[in-house]
């Protein structure tokens, strides 16, 4: 009597397994042990897939906060040069008003046009707000050094009326961080160019040097 053959795939090996005529073409499940083999594959899988899943997130989110950022600084200054107004960028809690030293820029910002160049920049009534942002991603940071502490404000030639460094991490990590360099007319993404993960930053000498944490760029 022939005796027929059936080939099993399972978990990348194959597995002759002899079957009766009387059930030659039906199809056979898995074993007990198979689907333990096959389960336990899939555990390893995902417990390797998991960190660089996880921080190709952290990376995503980091960057689309710096775009987001550097995206309303460049409207700051293109409206300034457009109106012929100052216009300022603030950190700002309830999209209104500026805030103060208590809170900080991933509480989220407003830009608008500061019509008597209030120093620091003041939102008074009626100053028309051209973006607000609020509600970050839970676990950014957005931190300056101290020349950004509060405000930024263009003048009506585009220009800043002031120069630094912001920092935006994901749980401090600063290797998966961005830099926003910021000077008197230009902004940038800075990037890593010697390969450590950490973005760089200009020193008082002109030199590119890693920034020194997801606190104080």
């Amino acid at each position: 009597m022939v005796t027929g053959w059936l080939i099993v795939k399972s978990v990348g090996l194959l597995q002759a397994t002899r079957l009766h005529p009387a059930v030659r073409g039906q199809t056979s499940g898995f074993t007990l042990l198979e689907l333990m083999v096959t389960v336990a594959i899939l555990a390893i899988g995902a417990a390797i897939a998991a960190p660089s899943y996880s921080a190709m997130l952290k990376s995503n989110r980091t960057r689309s906060v710096a775009s987001e950022l550097l995206a309303a600084l460049n409207l700051a200054r293109s409206e300034a040069a457009r109106r012929g107004q100052w216009v300022s960028i603030c950190k700002s809690s309830d999209g209104s008003t500026c805030a103060g030293s208590n809170t900080q820029w991933d509480s989220g910002w407003i830009v608008f046009v500061n019509e008597n160049n209030d120093k620091p920049a003041v939102r008074d009534n009626g100053e028309l707000i051209l973006l607000a942002r609020q509600n970050l991603p839970g676990g950014i940071t957005v931190r300056p050094n101290n020349n950004l502490a509060n405000y930024l404000t263009y003048s009506r030639q585009g220009l800043a009326n002031n120069i630094g460094t912001f920092a935006i991490c994901t749980d401090s990590d600063e290797s998966k961080a961005q830099a926003l360099v910021v000077s008197w007319t230009r902004l940038a993404l800075t990037s890593d160019s010697d390969g450590n993960g950490i973005p760089e930053t200009a020193d008082s000498n002109g030199n590119l040097v890693d920034i020194r944490s997801c606190e104080n760029p």
